[in-house]
């Protein structure tokens, strides 16, 4: 059973001390869909490694937490993107080695 007067240390939100929803559990979904999604789809590891710090730090540090959500993200899209030029130079490596092919043997 979760204690709902755990006080996380640094106090409040974003290491405030006292305020409203200062006790309030964080809700850390956005770095579970994170964590899944880069494990998932293309397997990427700095973006595990960055939702797994980002997981972890979300009950003391919040802002570096969603530092970890945001350039997680921008990793995941900027490997996604070297991936698809992958594969298309690859088709292309691919298609001029069929077309310089000898065709009589």
């Amino acid at each position: 059973m979760t204690d709902m007067n755990f006080n996380a240390p640094g106090g409040g939100v974003g290491g405030q001390a006292g305020g409203f929803g200062g006790n309030q559990p964080v809700s850390k979904t956005k770095w579970i869909v994170q964590l899944v999604v880069s494990v998932l789809c293309l397997g990427n590891p700095i973006t595990l490694i960055l939702a797994i710090l980002g997981l972890v730090k979300a009950d003391t540090d919040l802002e570096s937490a969603n530092k970890y959500y945001k350039w997680g993200w921008i990793v995941y899209a900027i490997l996604a993107v070297l991936w698809v030029i992958g594969i298309i130079l690859y088709f292309v490596f691919v298609g001029a080695m069929i077309a310089n092919a000898p065709t009589e043997y």
